[in-house]
Order: C-alpha cells, then structure tokens, then sequence
C-alpha cells in the first residue's frame, strides 16, 4: 500500500467513527478536514464529492462488518454453532473502538431510508448483503437438521434483525445495561422454539 492509499485509509478509519456518532449526512469534506486539521481542498481532490465520501464510508464500514461479524460466524462449524455465533458478534460489533457511537448501518438507514439516490441505493445493497448470508446460516441450520423443516427462513432472520434493532435502541438511547442479556434471552428463546427435538 502506497503512501497516498495509507493517508486515505487513515482518512477513512477517522471517517467512519465520525458518521458512527454524527450519521452519514452530519458527515461532510468540510467537517472531515477540520477534524484531520487538513486542507478542504485536498480532501475534495480525494473524494470529490459528499456523495464518494459516504459511499466510501459505508464500503469501509462493511468490511469492518465482515471481519467483526461474518468471518468469525464463517471459522465455526455450519449450523446452529454458526448462527448463535453471528447473532453474539452482531450484538457486540457495534462497541469496538472504530464505532463510537455505535453501529454505522443502523444511523444510516433511518437517514436514508426515503432518500432515493446512490447513497441509499449502496446502502441497501450492504444490508441485502447480509440478510442474504443470514438467511443462509439459519437455512444451514435447518439443513444440519438442527432447526425445524419448517422453520420459515424470511420470517427467522426478521426476528433476529428484530432483536438486534430493539436491543440498540435500549442499549443505546435508554443506557438499560440489562438490555443485552434480555436479548440474548430472547434469541435463545427463538432457537428453542424452533429447534428439531428428534
């Protein structure tokens, strides 16, 4: 990696802890460079627009995503042991120390939720992403004979998504420090319902 790609991945890392507590829109060149004590300018010649700045962010955001969550879930065995360890790191991948003010995606999608544009289609793109590798971890579950034949995958994986959206507003916002055993609780209790008991 080359000089200038280190000063941009640097620029980036500051990037995304940034719109982790100001969101993708409070995140701008100006604000980045005043933050980095750089030039405007020289910012702008890197990313030329809000835009390519975003796009940038949240495509580093993902792959901070995959090594937190994903490559972890992929080193365990398929099944179960896969999925309940997707759920642990999701919980968790929030609070690392690139994500101050915690998960990038969550802030993102109430942003850009009805803002039709190339942002938000990027941001969609991520998130389909990982609905798609989730629903594969809980059909591998299924396939292991672990979960129920009819367990239905769409309706699973939106009471996963469910949890972990609930325990960041409680976590968060309301600093309920019970939050994330109450719903580990409850993923347990989703498990349950659905597991095979031949």
């Amino acid at each position: 990696m080359g000089k200038g790609e280190d000063t941009k991945s640097m620029i980036l890392d500051k990037a995304v802890q940034m719109a982790s507590i100001q969101g993708l829109e409070g995140l701008t060149i100006g604000s980045l460079a005043d933050e980095l004590g750089m030039s405007k300018s020289g910012l702008f010649g890197k990313f030329a627009s809000k835009e390519n700045l975003q796009i940038e962010v949240l495509r580093v955001g993902s792959e901070l995503f995959r090594r937190n969550v994903v490559y972890p879930a992929l080193k365990t065995k398929p099944g179960l042991s896969r999925l309940k360890t997707a759920f642990q790191m999701w919980l968790s991948w929030a609070n690392t120390d690139s994500l101050p003010g915690g998960c990038l995606f969550l802030s993102s999608s109430s942003e850009f939720d009805d803002r039709p544009g190339v942002v938000r289609d990027h941001l969609k793109k991520t998130q389909l992403s990982w609905q798609k590798t989730l629903k594969q971890f809980v059909q591998g579950a299924k396939d292991t004979l672990e979960l129920d034949a009819n367990t239905n995958v769409d309706k699973m994986v939106q009471e996963i998504w469910g949890l972990i959206l609930g325990f960041h507003f409680y976590n968060r916002l309301l600093e309920d420090k019970n939050s994330e055993k109450r719903t580990k609780q409850s993923f347990n209790d989703l498990i349950k319902r659905h597991q095979n008991n031949i």
